[in-house]
């Protein structure tokens, strides 16, 4: 987060050990002081927080140098803002020990498996924003995934998480289920959508089926331990228009009942690649994101068309 910390907390003395700690998490790397308001500066400056004999001056006084050369020129990736004052006033303000809370909190982000789905976001940052990278592979962990084996408890447990009276640190992330351009995403998606919205945290739902399906050629066709029939399967699927790759059922392939949807999609579909591609790539296609030999940044780009940066955008939006 970008954190903010105005004259009414520093020279709060009660305040002063939850900002000693909230700058712990800044020096982990956890967050940024944001001091692109001067005058936050000079009433730091003058504080009792920083100027009480015994207390942490040179290491305040160090840090707020840091930060203040930081703000100057890049906050990145920290999108949201938080603001620590001994009289909050808006929802992106918290007195000291509310915001420690909150600052001493990870980042989560909630999706239907922590493997699978966990390996596409990894990829996908790792490709294509760094510093939300170096972000994500510090060893403090700043990020974490949790899960539960399903989404139709997704929504439920944002309501869970955030009982407390203060703001989560939650990010949604989950598959729309859609076969066909046209469908809206499922229930279970749009109801995780809501218990987000109403608690004013990000929801991701993908605009394609599922994580699978904005994988590239390039990682499908480096799959390890495969044959001909891999490679053959890559190349129907690769025939297929971009509405298909879309709405393909990755792991299982085609459906013995299609929908309507599936029926008009791939009513044109020639019969060999129907063939090849009815039992689909199988339930450990995901592991293709987890290889590193090969850069997919431009093929990821391509074939998201657009929604990662937008899901990129969200998860910003709340670190």
């Amino acid at each position: 987060m970008r954190i903010a910390i105005d004259g009414s907390a520093a020279n709060d003395p009660d305040a002063h050990r939850c900002l000693d700690s909230i700058l712990d998490r800044i020096d982990d790397g956890w967050h940024v002081w944001d001091l692109t308001d001067y005058r936050d500066v000079e009433a730091i400056r003058e504080s009792t927080w920083l100027n009480d004999p015994g207390r942490q001056g040179v290491k305040i006084e160090e840090l707020l140098v840091a930060s203040t050369k930081l703000g100057a020129w890049n906050l990145a990736p920290h999108g949201r803002r938080l603001r620590v004052t001994a009289a909050p006033q808006a929802p992106d303000e918290l007195v000291a020990a509310q915001a420690l809370r909150l600052a001493q909190e990870p980042l989560t982000i909630l999706v239907e498996n922590r493997e699978s789905d966990g390996a596409f976001l990894r990829r996908v940052v790792m490709e294509l924003d760094q510093p939300l990278r170096r972000l994500w592979d510090l060893p403090t962990r700043p990020i974490q995934f949790d899960s539960l084996g399903g989404k139709g408890q997704m929504a439920q447990q944002v309501r869970n998480r955030t009982r407390e009276p203060r703001p989560a640190r939650l990010v949604a992330v989950v598959d729309s289920d859609r076969e066909g351009k046209n469908d809206q995403p499922s229930r279970d998606a749009r109801a995780l959508r809501r218990a987000c919205q109403s608690e004013g945290l990000s929801c991701w739902i993908l605009a394609k089926r599922e994580a699978e399906n904005y994988l590239t050629r390039g990682l499908l066709s480096a799959r390890p331990d495969t044959g001909a029939e891999h490679r053959h399967r890559v190349a129907a699927w690769d025939r297929l228009t971009d509405d298909q790759k879309n709405y393909f059922d990755m792991n299982n392939g085609l459906s013995e009942n299609p929908s309507e949807s599936e029926r008009v999609l791939y009513a044109n579909l020639p019969k060999d690649d129907r063939a090849i591609l009815a039992n689909g790539f199988g339930p450990n296609v995901h592991r293709c994101w987890t290889i590193q030999e090969i850069t997919a940044a431009d093929e990821l780009r391509a074939r998201g068309q657009g929604d990662l940066e937008r899901g990129i955008a969200l998860i910003l939006e709340a670190v």
